[in-house]
């Protein structure tokens, strides 16, 4: 029954399905995050409403080329999707299209990979990779790591069908360099560079390039060219050859964003978790690794398994040698993992290992201990006393300890990797549920704008027209975002020297000294209205307290020293 559920469109829904679920998590609750999303959110919104689309404005101050793409569809998305958007936090529309990317890389996973794998072990892999910690987590935000790993891992499918002798090669052919112009639109060079590294490392480890011979196909050069040149010509009209076109922008944020130099091995130290509910398998994947990489070149026996570390190997290496810190830049090798991780759970039912399964059992086991001890610790971050922090701590342990004891339960019990499959996914995804839809929404301290925001409607300050808000010392884009405006970001000195009578502030209070001094210099003072604002941004890597307040007059002496 299994097989013929794989065999048919039904596995490609399932694992549509299971993605969609697990990026929906957190999806509508959770306020717009300074971790990226904020400014591609803005940016967004920002070209539909000018109905520019292709300069991209980050800041009202900052405007530059870069993949436009990921702009592009959220602004569609947030268009359509308008009416249904009325009740959230108004981000919700901006992260639909990273989670129909994840949902894309599932069912292209689940394509290619029977041609590697065969269906059965390719959907158990889909169904692995769509329950994942860090692939639902990527399909929540409103980033361009998850789309672009949708059409990088089409891409790589539509290879994986040449590699394993396609009978439509044409066809195939065609949907690999669509995919690939689409990547390109996302996500820049980063989805070339995947398709090279694959190709080189397999024809070096093969010595052998004649399945590649369909990509020669006139058609589907032009198509990739058809999809892509319009942009880039726009561009170049646009700017008249004058401005820098970020192709490597996914390389140029991660610099700019990474708080600290990642040493070699990040991040195979954090796959165990990110790669959950998969963790199980590795184990048996990498005992498949060790036979594919002993075994020689050109034996076909070994062929799918060489593919898929060409896929995710080289990448993974190269991100490893790199100061680069983000772990979603590792997203487009996690498909490849998931697949390997999907034949080692095969391999695990048909051959008599003793090692793979106890091993698996323990690095499953710590790795969701430590995604389990992530959530109670995060639970101590909602408002509340000590004895609430503990409270919901504990409840947070009791339940996700409870999911992962009963998985464990019933992976000593079950036998058949299609019923291991189903364990690990509903375990994933439970923790994912507790993790991002009812813990991350709650942890205020993460949220610091939005809680800024919240504390403006309070004070009846919100920006308006003949009113405008100056923000001083904390200029993250998600603050842009919530206000709807463009609000003013500015220095301490620039604001004592502009601002004006009635104008409202919030200021970090580091920053508020120099802009009191210099308001004193004028006659004005800051009023704070409400409690400051306390929180850790995440963006900035540091604790903020912000001011709420308005500007007004000096009236006696009284007035001044507050």
């Amino acid at each position: 029954m299994f097989d013929q559920f794989a065999r048919g469109w039904r596995g490609f829904v399932l694992a549509a399905l299971i993605a969609l679920l697990s990026a929906q998590f957190g999806a509508s609750q959770t306020p717009v995050m300074d971790v990226g999303e904020a400014g591609y959110a803005q940016a967004s919104r920002q070209m539909a409403d000018t109905g520019d689309i292709v300069r991209i404005r980050l800041q009202d101050n900052d405007r530059h080329i870069a993949p436009a793409g990921i702009y592009w569809l959220q602004a569609a998305s947030a268009h359509l999707t308008t009416p249904l958007a009325a009740n959230n936090s108004g981000i919700w529309p901006y992260r639909l299209p990273s989670a129909l990317g994840i949902a894309l890389a599932a069912m292209a996973l689940f394509w290619g990979g029977a041609a590697l794998v065969g269906e059965r072990a390719a959907l158990i892999s889909a169904v692995l990779f769509a329950a994942g910690i860090m692939a639902g987590f990527a399909g929540m935000l409103a980033i361009p790591d998850a789309v672009a790993t949708g059409f990088i891992t089409l891409a790589i499918a539509a290879l994986a069908r040449l590699y394993g002798g396609s009978k439509k090669p044409k066809r195939d052919a065609l949907i690999f360099w669509g995919a690939l112009a689409c990547g390109v639109l996302i996500a820049g060079l980063l989805a070339p560079l995947v398709v090279a590294l694959t190709l080189s490392a397999l024809a070096l480890w093969e010595r052998r390039t004649a399945w590649m011979r369909p990509l020669l196909w006139q058609p589907g050069p032009i198509l990739a060219v058809a999809l892509a040149a319009p942009w880039f010509i726009a561009i170049a009209i646009e700017t008249r050859g004058q401005a820098w076109i970020d192709l490597a922008g996914v390389f140029a944020s991660a610099r700019r964003e990474s708080g600290f130099n990642a040493l070699p091995g990040y991040h195979l130290f954090l796959l165990p978790c990110l790669i959950f509910p998969a963790t199980y398998a590795l184990p048996a994947a990498a005992r498949l690794t060790f036979e594919a990489i002993r075994a020689p070149r050109a034996e076909p026996a070994h062929g799918a398994m060489r593919f898929m570390l060409a896929w995710a190997a080289p990448l993974f290496v190269l991100f490893e040698l790199t100061p680069l810190t983000h772990p979603q830049l590792v997203l487009p090798t996690y498909p490849a993992i998931a697949l390997m991780c999907g034949a080692g759970l095969m391999a695990m039912q048909d051959r008599a290992w003793r090692s793979a399964h106890p091993a698996g059992l323990v690095l499953f086991a710590f790795s969701g201990a430590m995604i389990v001890a992530a959530t109670a610790a995060g639970a101590t971050l909602m408002p509340g006393d000590l004895g609430a922090d503990i409270r919901r701590a504990v409840s947070a342990a009791l339940v996700g300890g409870g999911a992962l004891g009963l998985a464990l339960a019933a992976l000593l019990m079950l036998n058949r990797a299609a019923a291991r499959a189903a364990v690990l996914a509903a375990c994933a995804l439970l923790l994912s549920f507790s993790l991002r839809e009812r813990l991350l929404p709650e942890v205020r301290e993460l949220h610091v704008s939005s809680e800024a925001l919240t504390a403006l409607t309070r004070a009846r300050l919100t920006p308006r027209e003949g009113r405008p808000l100056w923000v001083v010392g904390y200029d993250e884009a998600s603050l842009v975002f919530l206000t709807r405006t463009s609000i003013r970001l500015a220095d301490a000195a620039r604001a004592a020297a502009n601002a004006q009578p009635g104008d409202a502030v919030i200021v970090e209070a580091r920053a508020r000294r120099g802009l009191v001094d210099g308001l004193e210099a004028r006659g004005l003072v800051f009023m704070a209205r409400e409690a400051p604002i306390t929180g850790f941004a995440l963006a900035r890597g540091e604790s903020v307290a912000l001011l709420i307040g308005a500007i007004e007059p000096i009236n006696g002496e009284a007035d001044a020293r507050q």
